[in-house]
């Protein structure tokens, strides 16, 4: 498959502090990609580049296009804003209006994808940690992404609610063809959904590996991680 998202020597500073050093990755298409990194190494800076949310930064960003039409990018970065006191179905309608999409038959397609065709009528206050993480996809799936871009989706999900919604991407992976960028700091999650990995550390990617490549290696994922990231401390430039 060949590339469709692809960042270039991307740089970015909050004040004098460098977030960005100089990231380079290549996400093919169909690809559920897996972004790996300790807390404030630059992951959600760097998916919110990639997803245009940040505008302000060096580098280069290419997306190719999807057939004959612009690639369609959709992502939940920040906790996008949900009416609590309103139902999934008038979540998913305001989100609809914002989109210009008018067919209500896609809002019940995409709440049932999710899971929550049973309590769509249900105001959203009254939802489960794993039910609001499953809304959150919902208004990102209304517009039929061709790269979904999530940024630590299981965060404080309990073991069914990550079983969850794993299967619910990779359902949407193999079925829609939708590819996936995705950050997480489970590695023992990401080795079971994704299908190829990018780490990233003191603001550069040190590592990009398949999931054959890590396979052959007969290393974890934290293995490899834990050496990557220590070698680089080790020798900067490496």
């Amino acid at each position: 498959m060949h590339t469709i998202l692809a960042a270039e020597t991307i740089k970015k500073n909050f004040g004098k502090r460098p977030i960005l050093d100089g990231v380079t990755l290549h996400v093919k298409r169909g690809d559920i990609y897996g972004l790996i990194g300790k807390n404030g190494s630059g992951k959600t800076t760097l998916l919110s580049v990639l997803s245009g949310l940040i505008c302000d930064y060096e580098g280069k960003i290419s997306i190719r296009k999807s057939g004959t039409r612009i690639t369609k990018i959709s992502a939940v970065i920040k906790d996008p804003a949900l009416f609590l006191n309103m139902s999934a179905v008038d979540n998913m309608k305001e989100q609809a209006y914002l989109l210009g999409v008018k067919n209500e038959v896609e809002i019940q397609r995409v709440l049932t994808m999710v899971g929550l065709d049973s309590r769509n009528r249900d105001p959203v206050r009254t939802f489960s940690l794993g039910m609001t993480q499953r809304m959150k996809l919902a208004l990102a799936l209304l517009e039929q992404p061709d790269i979904l871009i999530l940024d630590e989706p299981t965060n404080g999900l309990d073991p069914d609610g990550i079983a969850d919604m794993r299967e619910l991407l990779l359902d949407l992976n193999q079925s829609k063809g939708t590819t996936i960028l995705i950050s997480s700091h489970i590695l023992s999650e990401l080795e079971q959904l994704a299908t190829r990995f990018g780490i990233l550390h003191d603001g550069k990617i040190v590592k990009e590996i398949s999931e054959q490549e890590l396979s052959q290696t007969g290393d974890t994922l934290e293995k490899l991680y834990l050496h990557y990231t220590r070698r680089h401390e080790d020798d900067p430039n490496y």
